[in-house]
């Protein structure tokens, strides 16, 4: 088996001098500790939609937006969260209309939640022992004021050891690209 490591492309040139700096350049982030808050990860506000939103306006929302999570609120208070295994588990091969049936039919009703305060142990413990990606995260009204996903916690990692993620080998230099893959 013989791999090629020899790299003659001009973007991959162009890639090596923007990672090149001198150290005076680099600036230490501060370690994410388990503890922290999860308001330390500066959240965006939730999408939502009102009980009773047509599927297709929910599906609408969250391809405009590129998200896969819509937490559900009944006069500002959290009902539920319609999540893409949601529409992959429930809805999609059904034949539904999408413009009659609504998303209170395909959420999850009642959905555990934190508040921003919480640390974020308990939004990893949440997810692992629930199974789920997504957490939504309430005021103390029960409203919606943000959402915790497994990626803000990967990106956040990703982010402080950006050089070590950075400097791993591209997958096309340890993987033989002349035999076939898979089954």
């Amino acid at each position: 088996m013989y791999l090629d490591f020899n790299i003659n492309s001009e973007d991959e040139e162009q890639w090596l001098e923007g990672l090149e700096s001198s150290d005076d350049e680099l600036e230490m982030k501060e370690a994410v500790r388990i503890q922290d808050p999860i308001s330390s990860l500066g959240l965006a506000s939730p999408l939502t939609a009102e009980i009773g939103t047509s599927l297709k306006n929910a599906l609408n929302i969250l391809q405009q937006k590129k998200q896969n999570c819509l937490l559900i609120v009944n006069n500002g208070v959290l009902a539920g969260i319609l999540t893409e295994r949601d529409l992959l588990l429930k809805v999609t091969g059904k034949g539904f209309d999408l413009d009659v049936v609504t998303v209170d039919e395909f959420m999850t009703e009642n959905p555990e939640y934190l508040s921003s305060e919480d640390p974020l142990a308990y939004a990893l413990n949440k997810m692992h022992i629930g199974g789920f990606r997504h957490v939504p995260i309430l005021n103390d009204d029960r409203q919606p004021i943000g959402l915790i996903s497994i990626s803000n916690i990967i990106s956040t990692i990703a982010d402080y050891f950006s050089r070590e993620i950075i400097n791993l080998p591209p997958l096309d230099r340890l993987v033989d690209s002349d035999k076939r893959e898979g089954g």
